[in-house]
Parts: structure tokens; C-alpha cells; sequence
């Protein structure tokens, strides 16, 4: 017996060390090469691949084995073998395979693996962000990422193009986490007004690390501002346990117009006044007798040239410059990213230019364990130059001069460089589109931006983050316009037949002041293949602007100094806007194959009426990947990764309310009256307080498909969408009010619209040998449309057929169905249908014939169908592609 209790000793002893041996635990956290966590590898036991487990958000996982070797496992990386040895803590850095698959994508107050995306998300990184010539960081997108359409409205220096996401407008701003709003566009004059968009086209392209485009239920968190969708911008921070690395980029490039309308010249201009005069039954020989139209036709002889006012306004090969430098970096508990830009760019009229010159400094520092504080600090600085034209846009009044000028005037009288000509429009003659001689309209933008952000991990997956911003933006606009002469060569004297007699002076001062701060918590949590996450934080900003504006007629064109005597005019106003919210997230996945998450926002407003500024905005995605599924298994081959997304989510629009609309009063210095030869300054009743009407809501649908194909050499995104506004902005037409008041009812939530669409993307990504390249493509389709008014009401059928705006496509363009042309005046006298409204008197060979739609024998009104499309419209339609390659 004895015997046998030693023995069962020796064996409970030697069998501890396996019994613990087999429980063993390894821990560890899994990197990309660019040092950042990878959420979802694929770890398993080799050998053992029931024993699996996937990384968290930061990238950590726990596994218990009793083997030597782990495998980790994950898409657009080459698979890792790693030894155990004695260690229990392991970090593995994972090898790219596939550059073009981004391995973490920045969305709404966070990052996720883009494998676990569920929503309508677009994300484009910083190498293909700079691979363009473009000047502006939204012109730097077009063609590269689909949803998005891009739209320059000329080629102004330094102009930003406009970004609509599914053509729904001017989009939300989010820069570093932080969110930018103000007033869009630029006054009469091109100043902007220091919004969003403006600080994002004045961005340097080279401290941009990434760009996502949140376009569904994804936005939702953005609550009120977030309707026609979000652009989240991530600026470059460097890397832990990085040597510093200089960078410097720069390029010089010559600019010329690749379309422009051809115009006339004064051969085709003077055949076509008489052919005109002819077709009018007027007498030819008045406009030009046949002796003078030959000159004309030859242009050889003095005074019967072509002036060719394209060539005198547009110059070619006109230079553009950029240079950065950047320093990139860091140490154990620390890293930087320091950088400094300059753009100068020339147009292609003479004496305007734009330059611009950007810095950027965003440092991080751990300071204690889990506790790190940072900074992100940047400023530019930008000058436009125009010149003093009529009108408050010089350079548009330079393109016009071209249209408006005639081929057969010169620009200058008799030729003589000295005296510009009195042209027919005088003040859009070229000669006169100097500086020097009809002033200049100058703006200057001077801005700083400061981050200040504290965050604290844990060890049991809880993190807390701190952010407060302040923004600061002063825009100057300076104008002087001179006094001028023009002449006419007459009786061999060049005589002054006309000018400006008065001088402009105008200047503008905008001061806009932005102010954020917000507070995030953000959990993390991993029970076997179950994966959870959560995010609640809360945010408020602010915006202020005040503007002043002073006018006055100079009485020299010398001394830019305004005098109090010299004013006509005086400005002064301010502008704001404040807003706070909740905000909370909650995302699942098991396995990284079923996917789930839920948001939403609950955000308050500064434009509504107590008891109306509030409002909760929720949104919620699903995803399925396919290709993980065991009876996929056979077309793995081909189809490596497969994912179905699904959402809806709800955003608001801030529509038909302006700043303290709910108000009730009086508007002051309105219907001013002079009594008995006395002034006295009125005030005026404002319209019916806004306090009925609240957000627009704005619910998004949206079905995706993601395809990895070849190895994930070909990769597919494509979506589905429907968007549906309801409670758009609009008056009661049934209730009336005397016309003594002066003003209608207020905005209340009637009308509904929306927008429906498609969109898709294609990346094909190899190598031949060691030469990598890319071939992408993108379309967009989405297009407006009309589904509710209120009461709509029509005098007859036909007026409810054409004016109708109930349940129909927006965007439509009426008019007259062309089925042929005249080739002769016997099929003009033979022609049963009375094509002019005049039985035909007025027609000629040539004359475009249409279609009696009605059968009634004449062409009206009745007979206009739908037959294109309106301009100043985004396009329904845009599509675009690029391809490099690299060695």
C-alpha cells in the first residue's frame, strides 16, 4: 500500500509540469509595419487550428497552448510563423502583401479594421493623396474615390474645388477629430468666410495621412451637421521607436487651358452679321458692303485684321511651384511629426497669383504608463492676388472680356500700345488689365489651429481621451480700383472718348474664432470569439465671426489711405453658431464574421426654439463575410474575401432658420424716411418668429458588397443607396396675411425628397518582376428627386403634367423635340404643321423641325417634353480612375 502511495505521488508530481505546460498562456499585441495595432489577426496554434483566437482593437489577444509555434493570419498581410520559446509576451510586426488593402480606416471618433467595416465608408491614404498636381486637397480627390464628385468652377490660383458627397451638397468637415463648421463660399468680392471647406482646401497635401468618406449610417454620429455626409482628415503623427527621417518634396510644373470655346474671328464675325442681316430680310450692303466684307475675309490690310482676345488674355505655359520639408520620428515614449510647405502659383491672366505657405507640428509623449498628452499645432498663411476689374470678381471679368469683345475692334487705338482703345464695353478691354493701371483687389488669410489632447489607457481595455481646440482666422480683403482713360484714334489724334472718372476703395476684416472641446470613453473587450467594443463621449463647439467693411471714392490713385470724408459706405456684423452633443457606439463581432454596429447621437442646436434644439439620431449596420463561412471553401480560390453590408441611419440638416430666428423684433435701420426735411433712422417689424420648424431628417439606406478576388489582387467595393429627407423647409400657401405686413408666414417641416443611387469601385493591384502597379476605377450615380409637397395644387391637367413636381426626378430640362431640318424652301411651303407659330413665314433652309407631340397641327407649349438636364447642377453621373506604378 505504501508502494502505491509513493507511486501515485511520483506520478501526480511528474504530471503538474505537463498539466501546467498545456495550460500556458501567451499574450501579446500584433503591429503593421507602420507601428500601428491591426484589429482582428488570426492567431491560432500551430497544428492546432481549433485552438484560435483574434486581436482586440489595439491589437492584443490572449491564447493558451501547449505547442511551440503560433500562426498569425490576415488579409492584404503574408503570414507569420512565430517560435514561442520560453516567452509568454509576444509582439509581432505583420509583413504587408497587399498595399492597396488599407489595413485600419479612420471613422467617426475612432479607427476599425477596414475588414470589419459594416458601413459606406471611402478611405483614400497619403500616397495616393499627393500623386496629383492639384493645389487644394479636395481637387487631389477627384477621380480616386467613388461617392464623391469634385467640381472646380474655374482656374482661379488657389480656388478649392467643392466636394458633394452623393451630390448632396457642401459635406461636414472633421480635421483631426475635431469638427469645423462656419458660413461656405465667398462674399461679392471672393473672400472666403473661414468654413470648413476652406481650411480643408488649404491643407498641404504633404501632412495629410489619410482621408475617410462616411456617406450612410456611419455619419450618424455626427448628428446634425452630418446630412450630406463627412469628411474625416487624419494629419501624419510619426512613430514610437522611429529614427528621425528629413523628407523633401517639391516640384515645378506650367500650367495651360486643355478646353476652351473657340471664338470667331473677325473673317467668320462679319460673314455672319451679313448672312444674319440677309436671313432678317434686311439689306446686307448695310452692315458691310461686298468691297469691305473681302477685307474683311483677307485680313491682311491695316484696320481689317483679326484681334484675337483669347491670345491677349490667356498665357500659356504658366508656372507653378510647390517645396515641403518634413521631419518624422521618435523615441521610446514619444513621436513627432514637423513640417513646412510653401505653393506658389501664377494664373494664367496676367497679374494674378496665389501663394500659400503651411506649417504643421503634431507631437505625442508618454508620460507616464497609459497616460499620453499631445499637441497638434498648425498655421498658414495665404495671399491672392486680382486685379482692379469691374465687378467684385476680376478674374471671372477677364474670361467675359474674351466673349465680349469683338474680333474686329482693337484693343488698342490705331495700334499704339499707349492708348487703349474705346472698345464697345470699354472697362473688359485687355489693355487695360494691368495693376498698374486699373488698381488691384487683394485678400490675405492669416490662421492658426491648436490641439491639445490627453488620453489614458488601461491594462483591462478602458481608455479615456480629452480634446479641446481653438482655431483662429483673420481674412483681409484690400481693394483699390483707379481712375483711367480710353481713347478713339480720330483725324490722326487720339482723342479720350471715355474711362472711369471714379475711383473704389473698399477693405473688409473678418475675424472667425472656433472653439471645441470633447471627451471620450472608449471600451474594448474580448470573451472567446466574441469581440466588443463601445464608445460614449460628449462635444461642444462654437464659432464666431465679425466682419467690418469700409468704402470710399479716392480722390487720387496714389495714396491708399482712407479719409472720413471719402466714405460711402460702412459695414459691421457677427455671426455664430453653437452646438453640443452625446455620442455613442457599439460594435460586435464573433469571429470577425458577423458584424454588428450601433450608433447614434443625441445633439443639440443654436438655430431652434426651446423645447425643439434636441434630437436623437441613431443609426445601425450589419455585415456578413461570406468567404469566411466553411461551405465557401471551394471558391476560395478565386474569391478570397467576400462581405455583405447593410445600414440605416438617421442624420439632421439645419435648413430654412437662420441665427435667432425663434426670436421675435425688429430689424434696425430699416425704413430710414426723411420728414420735413429731417432724416430719421426707422426700424421695421421681422417676419413671424421660427418656432414651428425643426431639423430636417435625413434617413439613409444603404446595401454594400466587398470582393476580394486572385490572391486580393482584384478588389471590389460597390453600394446601393436610398436617401430620404423628410421635413424639408417650406411655407403654408393656405393661410393668409394682409400684404401690409410685409413679410409671409414662417419655414415649417411639409415638404419630402430625396436622392437614390449607385456607386462602385475597382483596384487591380500586381507586379511584373520588381515593377508594382495599380489600375483603379470609380463611378457614381445618384440623382435628386421630388416626393412630397405640401398641398400641391394645379389650374388643369397640362399644368399638373409640366409643373408638377410631386413623385418626379429633379433635374429636368423642358423643351421642343428636334425630328429633322428644313432643306428647302418647297418642303418649307409644303409643311402641314405650323413650326413657328407664324404658319411658317419666319423659316429657312436650316431651321430645326419639331415634333407636334399633341397631333394639334402647331408647335407651342404643349408639345415641350422633357429633353435634358439643367446646368449649375452636380452631374448625376461622374466617373473616374488612376493607375501608377512604382519600382
Amino acid at each position: 500500500m505504501r508502494i502505491l502511495k509513493i507511486l501515485f505521488i511520483c506520478v501526480m508530481i511528474w504530471g503538474v509540469p505537463t498539466y501546467s505546460f498545456a495550460q500556458r498562456k501567451i499574450s501579446g499585441q500584433v503591429f503593421s509595419e507602420k507601428n500601428e495595432p491591426l484589429t482582428g489577426v488570426t492567431v491560432f496554434v500551430e497544428g492546432k487550428p481549433t485552438e484560435i483566437t483574434t486581436t482586440d482593437q489595439n491589437g492584443r489577444f490572449q491564447i493558451q497552448t501547449s505547442k511551440t509555434a503560433l500562426v498569425f493570419t490576415y488579409i492584404g498581410y503574408k503570414n507569420q510563423r512565430v517560435l514561442l520559446g520560453e516567452k509568454s509576451e509576444l509582439n509581432v510586426i505583420l509583413e504587408s502583401d497587399n498595399k492597396d488593402l488599407d489595413e485600419v480606416v479612420v471613422v467617426g471618433y475612432g479607427k476599425q479594421s477596414k475588414r470589419n467595416i459594416t458601413g459606406a465608408v471611402s478611405n483614400i491614404k497619403s500616397e495616393d493623396i499627393v500623386r496629383t498636381s492639384s493645389t487644394t486637397a479636395a481637387g487631389a480627390l477627384a477621380g480616386k474615390v467613388q461617392g464623391i464628385s469634385v467640381r472646380a468652377k474655374d482656374a482661379r490660383p488657389g480656388r478649392g474645388a467643392a466636394i458633394e458627397i452623393r451630390n448632396m451638397g457642401n459635406p461636414l468637415y472633421v480635421i483631426d477629430g475635431v469638427a469645423y463648421g462656419g458660413q461656405t463660399g465667398t462674399d461679392w468680392v471672393g473672400t472666403q468666410n473661414a468654413s470648413g471647406a476652406d481650411i480643408f482646401n488649404a491643407l498641404n497635401l504633404e501632412d495629410i495621412e489619410s482621408i475617410s468618406i462616411l456617406k450612410d449610417a456611419a455619419a450618424a454620429v455626427y448628428g446634425f451637421r452630418a446630412a450630406r455626409g463627412v469628411v474625416l482628415i487624419t494629419t501624419k503623427k510619426g512613430s514610437k521607436n522611429e529614427t528621425a527621417k528629413i523628407n523633401i518634396n517639391g516640384y515645378q510644373g506650367w500650367q495651360n487651358i486643355t478646353r476652351f470655346p473657340t471664338m470667331a474671328n473677325a473673317a467668320q464675325y462679319t460673314r455672319g452679321l451679313v448672312e444674319a442681316a440677309q436671313n432678317e430680310n434686311r439689306n446686307p450692303r448695310s452692315v458691310y458692303t461686298p468691297a469691305e466684307l473681302a477685307k474683311w475675309q483677307a485680313g491682311t490690310e491695316p484696320g481689317y485684321q483679326n484681334n484675337d482676345y483669347y491670345d491677349m488674355v490667356i498665357r500659356k505655359n504658366i508656372p507653378q511651384r510647390y517645396i515641403n520639408a518634413n521631419v518624422t520620428g521618435g523615441s521610446k515614449n514619444s513621436n513627432y511629426f514637423l513640417s513646412v510647405g510653401n505653393l506658389d502659383q501664377d494664373a494664367m491672366i496676367k497679374d494674378f497669383s496665389y501663394k500659400r505657405t503651411n506649417l504643421q507640428a503634431n507631437i505625442e509623449a508618454t508620460i507616464l504608463e497609459g497616460l499620453t498628452v499631445g499637441a497638434q499645432i498648425s498655421g498658414r498663411q495665404e495671399t491672392t492676388k486680382d486685379v482692379g476689374l469691374p465687378g467684385g470678381d476680376g478674374y471671372f471679368s477677364s474670361i467675359l472680356a474674351i466673349f465680349r469683345n469683338r474680333p474686329t475692334v482693337p484693343a488698342y487705338a490705331n495700334g499704339n500700345p499707349a492708348y487703349p482703345n474705346h472698345v464697345n464695353d470699354f472697362a473688359y478691354n485687355p489693355a487695360l488689365f494691368s495693376r498698374d493701371i486699373v488698381g488691384y483687389k487683394d485678400n490675405k488669410y492669416i490662421s492658426g489651429n491648436v490641439n491639445l489632447t490627453t488620453s489614458y489607457k488601461t491594462k483591462f481595455g478602458l481608455s479615456a481621451k480629452g480634446t479641446v481646440s481653438y482655431n483662429y482666422t483673420n481674412n483681409k480683403f484690400d481693394g483699390f480700383q483707379y481712375t483711367y482713360d480710353v481713347y478713339r484714334f480720330e483725324n490722326n489724334n487720339y482723342n479720350r472718348t471715355g474711362g472711369s472718372d471714379a475711383g473704389w476703395r473698399y477693405k473688409t476684416d473678418r475675424v472667425a474664432v472656433s472653439r471645441f472641446a470633447q471627451f471620450q470613453l472608449d471600451y474594448t473587450k474580448q470573451i472567446g470569439d466574441h469581440n466588443f467594443s463601445a464608445t460614449i463621449g460628449y462635444e461642444k463647439s462654437d464659432w464666431d465671426r465679425t466682419y467690418s467693411a469700409l468704402g470710399s471714392n479716392p480722390t487720387n490713385n496714389y495714396i491708399p489711405l482712407m479719409k472720413l470724408a471719402e466714405l460711402n459706405s460702412l459695414g459691421d456684423d457677427w455671426s455664430y453658431e453653437a452646438r453640443a452633443g452625446y455620442i455613442g457606439r457599439f460594435n460586435y463581432n464573433y469571429k470577425g464574421k458577423y458584424l454588428l454596429e450601433v450608433l447614434g447621437r443625441y445633439d443639440g442646436s443654436y438655430l431652434y426654439y426651446k423645447g425643439k434644439e434636441w434630437g436623437l439620431f441613431p443609426g445601425a449596420s450589419l455585415g456578413w463575410r461570406i468567404s469566411d463561412e466553411s461551405f465557401f471553401k471551394p471558391l476560395k480560390g478565386v474569391v478570397n474575401e467576400m462581405k455583405i453590408r447593410a445600414s440605416i441611419g438617421q442624420t439632421g440638416l439645419e435648413e430654412g432658420v437662420g441665427m435667432h430666428g425663434y426670436l421675435a423684433g425688429y430689424n434696425f435701420g430699416s425704413g430710414d424716411a426723411v420728414l420735413n426735411g429731417t432724416y430719421y433712422p426707422g426700424i421695421q417689424p421681422k417676419s413671424l418668429p421660427v418656432r414651428n420648424l425643426s431639423w430636417v431628417k435625413n434617413t439613409n439606406y444603404n446595401v454594400g458588397l466587398d470582393l476580394g478576388l486572385f490572391d486580393n489582387k482584384l478588389t471590389i467595393t460597390a453600394d446601393a443607396f436610398k436617401i430620404i429627407r423628410t421635413g424639408y423647409p417650406a411655407q403654408r400657401y393656405d393661410v393668409l396675411l394682409p400684404s401690409e405686413i410685409g413679410y409671409g408666414l414662417p419655414n415649417e417641416n411639409l415638404n419630402k425628397n430625396g436622392y437614390y443611387g449607385v456607386e462602385g469601385i475597382a483596384t487591380y493591384t500586381s507586379k511584373i518582376g520588381e515593377l508594382n502597379y495599380v489600375v483603379s476605377g470609380n463611378f457614381t450615380f445618384s440623382r435628386y428627386r421630388a416626393i412630397e409637397s405640401y398641398k400641391p395644387r394645379f389650374s388643369n391637367s397640362l399644368n399638373e403634367y409640366r409643373n408638377s413636381a410631386e413623385d418626379r426626378w429633379g433635374g429636368v430640362w423642358w423643351g421642343y423635340q428636334v425630328v429633322g431640318r428644313f432643306e428647302s424652301e418647297e418642303q418649307i411651303r409644303n409643311y402641314a404643321i405650323n413650326n413657328d407659330g407664324n404658319n411658317n413665314r419666319t423659316q429657312l433652309p436650316g431651321d430645326f423641325i419639331y415634333k407636334d407631340v399633341n397631333g394639334d397641327g402647331v408647335i407651342n407649349g404643349m408639345d415641350e417634353r422633357p429633353i435634358g438636364y439643367p446646368t449649375g447642377w452636380a452631374p448625376m453621373m461622374t466617373f473616374g480612375g488612376q493607375n501608377w506604378t512604382e519600382l
